[in-house]
């Protein structure tokens, strides 16, 4: 039980560094040229629903782009 907690919080976490840097992204690129942007919550929801979830493509973006964010963090401070 404790596991699947656990999985769950990281997940989130992950989920939601991920949204977030997709979402400054997307909000730079709107701001250079001049486009639409979508809202926060859509980059961490799915834009379907209000739900939460990490099996969609939305999920799946934010899990990579979180865990490569944490990565290089890691890697930059165990290198200076």
């Amino acid at each position: 039980m404790g596991d699947i907690i656990g999985e769950m919080i990281l997940f989130t976490i992950l989920n939601f560094i991920g949204g977030t840097i997709r979402w400054l992204i997307a909000t730079l690129w709107s701001f250079i040229f001049n486009t639409n942007k979508l809202p926060y919550k859509e980059y961490i929801y799915s834009p379907e629903t209000d739900e939460f979830t990490h099996d969609g493509a939305n999920g799946c973006f934010n899990l990579i782009i979180g865990f490569l964010f944490v990565f290089l963090v890691i890697y930059i401070v165990f290198n200076i």
